[in-house]
């Protein structure tokens, strides 16, 4: 059986829901809520399933939809001096966020857990809050990530480990 893009989005839905979520940051996600634009990047990935070559690689491709969507956003929405995020307000609402594992104390307890990351992520310098989030977020191998940073295999393996050391002393671990 071939892999659909339901079944593959369904598959990495929280993985994506996660990426998105500390990649857009506390100032955008007071404009817009992070399944709204994981619901974007569903839509995408239907209307574009053709276009991936091997479902083995449908978790990659994703993340790369979800990277492009939220560029597009920040480079539309943020870019724009008229709708400033910091004179804007979070809109409150008692509704949950979609999960299979749903309840009040699930929801209660993965939120907490991604304010507290997020909060960690931006303490650290910029280059080792991006090898984080390209290692173990988009779960990018430590070549291309070498590729995107211009440094070695090696260069990435030890950043990783200085940047997530850094980020346990922020979490208190």
């Amino acid at each position: 059986m071939s892999l659909t893009p339901e079944i593959a989005f369904e598959t990495h839905r929280e993985h994506l829901l996660s990426m998105i979520w500390l990649r857009m940051g506390p100032d955008l996600r007071k404009r817009m809520d992070p399944e709204d634009v994981l619901q974007e990047v569903a839509i995408e990935a239907i209307n574009y399933w053709h276009t991936l070559d091997d479902d083995t690689n449908a978790r990659a491709w994703l993340v790369t939809l979800a990277k492009r969507k939220l560029a597009r956003i920040l480079r539309d929405q943020v870019g724009v001096a008229a709708r400033d995020p910091r004179r804007e307000n979070a809109i409150q609402t008692d509704l949950p966020v979609a999960d299979r594992r749903s309840g009040p104390v699930t929801v209660a307890d993965r939120k907490d857990r991604l304010v507290l990351l997020e909060d960690a992520l931006q303490k650290l310098k910029p280059e080792h809050r991006d090898v984080i989030l390209m290692a173990r977020i988009e779960k990018m191998s430590a070549k291309d990530i070498g590729a995107e940073m211009n440094r070695s295999e090696n260069a990435v393996h030890l950043l990783l480990g200085r940047a997530l050391k850094s980020l346990a002393q922020h979490l208190k671990f």
